[in-house]
C-alpha cells in the first residue's frame, strides 16, 4: 500500500472540508484532502445551487461572531477568486405569524446582538414585499444584511484557490480510520496511508462512524430541492429581491409549514425548498429514490403563499446532510488526539458559516485554540467525561 506524507490531512472535501483546504494551504502548509466521491462531487450538502445566509439568526446569537466571521471569508474568497460567492443586496425577510414562538427568539437574538432589524405588518408588509401573501396575523421581520451564496460555486472557489497554493486532492477514497502515532497521525484509505501532524474530518453525510465514535448518533436525511417556473418573466428577478423564510404555526406546531426560497437565478424559475425530508438513510454512495407525492407540501405552500409562481416544479436536485439530536454541529478536537478536529453535523444551516467552520477547524487541529466562540459545539459532548480516544474509525 503506498505511503503519503503531508502536514494536514482533510477527510471529506465538501462544505467545510474544501473551506478547511483553503484555510490550511493559505498558512503554507501541505494539504492532502481525501473524499469518497468525486471533489467536487455529487449529493452533497451544497448541491442546488444557492444556500440561505442571514446574520439574524432564530438559531441564536451565539452564533453572531460565527456568521460575522464567515462573511468575512466569503468577501476575501471573493476577491481572491475574482467570484460573485454572497449576495446581500436584496437582504433577507423572514414571515412568521404573530403568536409563532420562534418569533420571539429571533427578535431577542437580533437585540442581543445589536443587528439592524425591521419589523412590518400588514399593508406595509405586502407593499414592502408583493411577490408574497401576506395574512392579518402574519410578521415580516427583515434583515439587511441578509442574502444567499452561491454554494457550488464557492466550494468550487475555495478548490481552485487551495490547488492554487499546492494543496493535493485525492477523489474515489474511502478512508476507514485515523489513528496515532507518536505525535503524528495515520489516516488509512482503502488505496494508501497518509501520515500528518493534523487531520480534520468533515466527512458530511458519511459522518455516522465517527459520531459513533465521538458518542453521538449523526443522521444522514436527504431533502429534494424544487423549482417552480414564474407566471410572468422576471417577475421574481428584481435587484433588491430578499430572500425569503416562512415559518408559520398551524394545529399548535411551531414549524408545522416552514420553507425558504431565492431571487430567480434565470429569469424564469425560482428555487423554493421546504423543511421536508425524507426517511434517514445509511450513506449518500446510494442515493434513495423518492415518491412525487413528497413534494406535495412544497407545492401547497407555493399554491398558497407565491401566487406569482406556478405551483409544479420544473426542476429537482438532491442533497442531503447530517444531523445531530440537538440540531448542533460537532466542532472541536478529539480528547487524546488533540491535533485531530472534528466538523460534522450542522444539522442544515451549516453552509452559511461553513468559511469560518473550516477556518476554526484548522485554528484548532494546528493550533490548539481559536478566538471564534464555538464551545457550544463542543466535539467531545457526548462523550463520558475523562474519555481519551487514540483511533477513530471512519467507515
Amino acid at each position: 500500500m503506498a505511503a503519503l506524507e503531508t502536514d494536514v490531512v482533510i477527510v471529506g472535501v465538501g462544505s467545510v472540508g474544501s473551506m478547511a483546504a483553503w484555510q490550511a494551504a493559505s498558512r503554507g502548509l501541505r494539504v492532502i484532502g481525501v473524499d469518497r466521491f468525486s471533489i467536487p462531487g455529487p449529493f452533497s450538502a451544497y448541491a442546488g445551487e444557492s444556500r440561505l445566509f442571514r446574520k439574524v439568526y432564530a438559531e441564536g446569537g451565539h452564533y453572531t461572531p460565527l456568521l460575522q466571521r464567515s462573511q468575512d471569508l466569503w468577501r476575501e474568497l471573493e476577491r481572491r477568486s475574482g467570484t460573485s460567492l454572497l449576495r446581500t443586496t436584496g437582504g433577507a425577510v423572514t414571515f412568521y405569524d404573530e403568536q409563532n414562538p420562534v418569533l420571539a427568539r429571533y427578535l431577542t437574538a437580533a437585540r442581543d446582538q445589536g443587528l439592524a432589524h425591521e419589523l412590518l405588518r400588514g399593508d406595509e408588509a405586502r407593499a414592502r414585499f408583493p411577490e408574497h401573501v401576506v395574512r392579518d396575523g402574519d410578521v415580516a421581520v427583515f434583515d439587511p444584511e441578509g442574502g444567499y451564496l452561491k454554494s457550488e460555486r464557492a466550494v468550487v472557489a475555495a478548490l481552485a484557490e487551495a490547488t492554487r497554493l499546492g494543496a493535493r486532492f485525492l477523489g474515489g477514497r474511502r478512508a476507514h480510520a485515523v489513528e496515532a502515532h507518536g505525535d503524528r497521525y495515520v489516516v488509512r484509505t482503502d488505496q494508501e496511508e497518509i501520515v500528518a501532524g493534523r487531520v480534520i474530518i468533515a466527512q458530511g453525510t458519511g459522518a455516522g462512524a465517527v459520531g459513533r465514535e465521538l458518542g453521538v448518533h449523526v443522521a444522514v436525511r436527504p431533502q429534494v430541492l424544487t423549482w417552480f417556473p414564474t407566471v410572468e418573466p422576471q417577475s421574481f428577478s428584481r435587484e433588491d429581491l430578499p430572500v425569503f423564510l416562512r415559518r408559520a404555526e398551524e394545529d399548535g406546531r411551531a414549524d408545522s409549514a416552514r420553507f425558504y426560497g431565492f431571487p430567480s437565478a434565470d429569469g424564469w424559475t425560482v428555487k423554493v425548498a421546504g423543511s421536508v425530508y425524507m426517511d434517514e438513510v445509511e450513506s449518500m454512495e446510494q442515493p434513495p429514490s423518492w415518491d412525487p407525492s413528497y413534494l406535495d407540501p412544497v407545492m401547497a405552500w407555493v399554491r398558497e403563499f407565491l401566487p406569482g409562481l406556478i405551483p409544479e416544479p420544473v426542476r429537482v436536485a438532491l442533497c442531503a446532510d447530517g444531523y445531530t439530536p440537538d440540531d448542533t454541529g460537532l466542532l472541536g478536537t478529539v480528547p487524546g488526539m488533540e491535533g485531530v478536529a472534528v466538523a460534522v453535523g450542522f444539522s442544515g444551516h451549516g453552509f452559511k458559516m461553513a468559511s469560518a467552520i473550516g477556518a476554526v477547524a484548522i485554528e484548532l487541529a494546528v493550533d490548539g485554540s481559536t478566538a471564534t466562540d464555538v464551545g457550544f459545539m463542543a466535539a467531545d459532548r457526548f462523550l463520558a467525561p475523562g474519555t481519551r480516544l487514540s483511533r477513530l474509525a471512519l467507515r
